[in-house]
């Protein structure tokens, strides 16, 4: 299995081929409710062609086909990847109420390959305890078809654009971020039977009382661009009783906005990756926005595990004796979660799929009796508590303090499993990794036990 920053690397190396992906689709929209239509834009070189549309899960269902398509070829505009491509309704899709909630994708073949669209089906009244959130945000923030998304280094002229659209066709091999990590999650909710809905980062703008109806809100991978109302959203519900469950990494990272009805997401990148300072007060880092990341997840910096050094070809990466790495360390082996899993104080688990890794969060840690807690010194609350650590790296220390200032050197900091079940009404728990999904499938890891405790405890 391909790692996190490895498969990155080959995305940056391969850039050029997706900014003039002339071949591909987008739906109308991100999200789609059962009983609505979705209109399908496909450009498509091939006389003739079908479409097949799946549900993506244990296995892909196969829900309707179109058929006997005439295929039209059209440009990638200039600035497509700002305005949107603005390819025609090819076809248009009626989703029934048999259509399970979930993710969905469109497949047809191309004149340069297969391609897919995807989109999440939400259903038509709430049905399950549980909503997954899709972070469709962050699949657009990263896409770079039609030249440009929000960073530099995959970008056009190696200069980012602020303003991004969701009407285009994701990269034809990552489709977002869905294969790299978040589709190992969905089939794995599947194959174990859990009763899920499915929704996306803009429907918590659109419905405000969107969570209202479910008992846990679950968010899996790289959740990193998010809205001052969907963290608001987040912290409401659980002050009055929902449970909020991450098994994803670098979430929230990153205050963003909406434009053109939903269409367009917007980042203020104009200082790209500074931290506010006193001559420079502006800052789209959630962290240093009146402790927004801290008081929804309990979470201030990012750390990086077998991250890209500045010699190319070179990793940084926390290793164990083996050359192992990607792995915590279980410091409460009496807490529920470890239920069934056998591990004991100071065991490590996850490092044969590196779960820990690219990016993996945490906050500022003292020990006291052997055992680490929260300081609270830079907005994150003590009352969370820390049930296993990894060690992770920071290649500039500027996050580790809310002013922003830091040694500008690299630190070896932790990232965390922590939870924080006393302090409101619901509960929070943050397993704190992108990559948590690529260690669910090895039988006898425990990983795939911690998901199923957590998961029975506090989303059924």
């Amino acid at each position: 299995m391909m790692k996190r920053e490895h498969l990155w690397v080959h995305h940056e190396l391969d850039a050029t081929r997706y900014w003039k992906q002339a071949e591909g689709g987008y739906g109308g929209r991100v999200s789609v409710k059962q009983g609505e239509s979705l209109d399908l834009h496909i450009s498509n070189s091939r006389s003739y062609y079908d479409v097949l549309i799946m549900r993506d899960g244990a296995r892909r269902e196969i829900m309707a086909s179109i058929n006997d398509l005439r295929g039209q070829l059209h440009g990638v505009p200039e600035h497509g990847s700002r305005d949107g491509f603005g390819w025609p309704v090819t076809a248009s899709i009626e989703i029934s109420d048999d259509w399970r909630s979930g993710v969905y994708v469109a497949q047809f073949p191309t004149g340069q390959g297969l391609r897919e669209i995807l989109f999440v089906v939400r259903p038509r009244e709430p049905r399950a305890p549980l909503l997954l959130t899709l972070a469709t945000n962050t699949y657009a923030a990263y896409n770079n078809v039609g030249g440009k998304c929000f960073y530099d280094y995959i970008s056009t002229g190696r200069e980012h654009e602020d303003l991004v659209s969701f009407q285009r066709p994701l990269q034809s091999d990552m489709l977002g971020n869905f294969y790299a990590w978040d589709q190992f999650f969905v089939s794995w909710l599947d194959a174990e039977g859990y009763e899920v809905d499915y929704a996306t980062n803009v429907d918590h703008d659109i419905e405000p009382e969107l969570l209202s109806a479910y008992r846990a809100n679950l968010r899996i991978g790289h959740d990193e661009y998010n809205t001052r109302a969907e963290l608001e959203q987040l912290q409401r519900f659980v002050q009055t009783g929902g449970n909020l469950v991450l098994f994803a990494g670098n979430c929230f990272f990153h205050e963003v906005s909406y434009r053109d009805s939903f269409t367009q997401l917007y980042c203020d990148k104009c200082r790209y990756h500074d931290v506010p300072t006193v001559a420079q007060p502006n800052t789209q880092f959630w962290c240093f926005i009146d402790n927004m990341r801290q008081r929804t997840i309990g979470n201030m910096y990012t750390g990086f595990v077998h991250a890209k050094s500045a010699e190319p070809g070179v990793f940084l990466a926390a290793v164990e004796e083996g050359g192992r790495y990607g792995h915590y360390r279980v410091t409460r082996s009496n807490h529920w979660i470890y239920d069934d899993t056998g591990l004991a104080d100071g065991d490590t688990f996850g490092a044969e799929d590196s779960i820990v890794g690219v990016e993996a969060d945490g906050a500022d840690i003292e020990f006291v009796d052997g055992l680490p807690r929260y300081t609270g010194k830079d907005g994150v609350s003590p009352d969370y508590e820390i049930l296993a650590l990894a060690d992770v790296i920071i290649q500039d220390d500027r996050f580790l303090t809310l002013d922003g200032s830091g040694r500008g050197e690299q630190a070896e900091v932790f990232g965390t499993i922590a939870i924080n079940d006393t302090e409101f009404e619901g509960t929070i728990f943050n397993a704190a990794t992108i990559e948590w999904g690529h260690g669910l499938y090895r039988d006898e890891s425990p990983v795939a036990q911690i998901t199923r405790n957590v998961l029975n405890r506090l989303a059924r």
